[in-house]
Parts: structure tokens; sequence; C-alpha cells
């Protein structure tokens, strides 16, 4: 997977709509873009659209690649008190290992599940396992265990 940033532009002085991507290829990246700006932003054909559009090879795609608002997850977090969480902290959710990436506007955790390059709306107390850097459990939320932290 590769990180992508597109944008389009009108002219050379007039660069808008930039976003980043993570996908397989810079077709695929211009089609989530095309998708991105039909959402109201500019509507129209496709070709139109693509004609304009731009977009270049940022890298390998990393984890952090994803990572949202650092502002947000910090009023988020404090909102769910769970003041230990940060930012590329591993998590068990129902089972499933991941990581967080974010928080959302429902204030809930936005995590990427190992092997997935997309977020995953989850409740921060919902059968939640949080690790340390270390692998050591930091807070326990499964149901029938005392939440630990």
């Amino acid at each position: 997977m590769f990180e992508f940033e597109c944008w389009h532009e009108t002219s050379e002085y007039d660069k808008w709509a930039a976003q980043r991507y993570i996908t397989e290829t810079a077709a695929k990246a211009k089609s989530e873009h095309y998708r991105y700006l039909q959402d109201g932003l500019y509507e129209a054909s496709f070709f139109e659209v693509v004609r304009n559009m731009k977009c270049r090879k940022i890298g390998i795609a990393s984890v952090t690649s994803l990572f949202g608002n650092t502002e947000q997850f910090d009023r988020n977090k404090d909102y769910r008190n769970i003041p230990f969480a940060y930012q590329g902290m591993r998590i068990s959710v129902c089972g499933k290992m991941g990581t967080i990436v974010g928080s959302n506007s429902s204030c809930n955790l936005d995590v990427v599940y190992d092997g997935n390059w997309h977020t995953n709306n989850c409740h921060p107390w919902y059968e939640t396992v949080y690790y340390d850097r270390d692998g050591s459990v930091v807070a326990d939320y499964r149901e029938g265990r005392e939440v630990s932290r």
C-alpha cells in the first residue's frame, strides 16, 4: 500500500481540495478523490474532473499516515475518561488487535485493525483492552472484568 496526495488544479496557481489516500495505485487514489469531490464539492462528470486532477505518490503507507486531528482526539479522550490513550496505542476490541489512529465526531475511537488500511468506529469501553508500549494491559473494559487503570 502507498500513500498518495490528490488535488484539483484549474491553473498553476489554483490548487484546492487536496486530500491524502492510502491505496495500491494512483488510479485508485484518483477514483477515491473523485468520490470525495462528488460529495457536494464539485459535481461534474468523471472525465471533466479527472482532466484537472493531479496525483502524486508520497511513499509507502504506514499507520501514522492515518492519524487524525490530535486536538479532537485529546478532547474525546477527556470526554470518555481514557486519559491514558494516545494515537498509535495498541488495543484489542472484541478480540481483534488494532491501533488507535484518532477519534471521530461520535466521541468514539478510530481504530485500524491489523491487516487493514481503513478506520473502524469503536466505542472506547466496549469489550476493549488497552496495552502500553511494552504490551502490558493498561485498562481492561471486557465484560466481567474490573476496569483497571
